[in-house]
């Protein structure tokens, strides 16, 4: 009886899983717990396509968006970081909640800048983490570092929270003026 159980039990299961591998390209996720889904692959999502509403945005990266694939930007924006503390974007920034902006940054100063993306609050922590560890660098998704004639990128999908900051938050830069505040446009 117990062999007959253990083999029933893991017929079940296995075919539970053959139908969680099948297309789910069809399938209403309105009904989704989006608060589990922390785990999943979302680099072959197309987000701009996406309702947000109903998406936990605590799970977020940040409270102003998340980074997303270069290939889903919906328009670029080249930015130019010097060392008299001016952050400057071509085009100027016009962003509406679900934009995916590609940042093209140039660092066309002597000293190290970075560029970051957040919240008026994470901004303010980041700058104090900052000042406890000046010499930090990075590289993950919401904030770049570079050197002196250095060029990177950052994609990013605003949603969430409408008042966004970027801003250079090496100790003393931000204080300068390099940084911005914005509001998203509605959708």
């Amino acid at each position: 009886m117990k062999v007959f159980t253990l083999l029933a039990l893991t017929l079940a299961l296995s075919s539970t899983t053959a139908f969680a591998a099948g297309d789910h390209a069809g399938m209403n996720h309105d009904s989704m717990d989006m608060k589990n889904m922390a785990g999943m692959d979302h680099s072959k999502m197309n987000h701009g396509d996406m309702d947000h509403g109903k998406m936990d945005h605590g799970a977020m990266m940040s409270a102003v968006g998340m980074p997303a694939p270069a290939e889903q930007a919906t328009q670029t924006i080249q930015v130019s970081l010097s060392d008299d503390m001016k952050l400057k974007f071509e085009p100027s920034l016009n962003l509406k909640q679900g934009d995916i902006v590609r940042f093209v940054i140039t660092n066309n100063g002597q000293i190290p800048h970075e560029f970051s993306i957040g919240s008026i609050d994470e901004q303010k922590k980041h700058r104090d983490m900052m000042r406890s560890m000046p010499n930090m660098e990075h590289s993950d998704g919401s904030t770049i570092s570079l050197k002196s004639g250095e060029k990177g990128e950052i994609t990013w999908h605003f949603m969430g929270q409408p008042f966004v900051e970027v801003a250079c938050n090496i100790p003393g830069h931000a204080e300068a003026g390099m940084k911005m505040n914005f509001v998203l446009a509605a959708k």
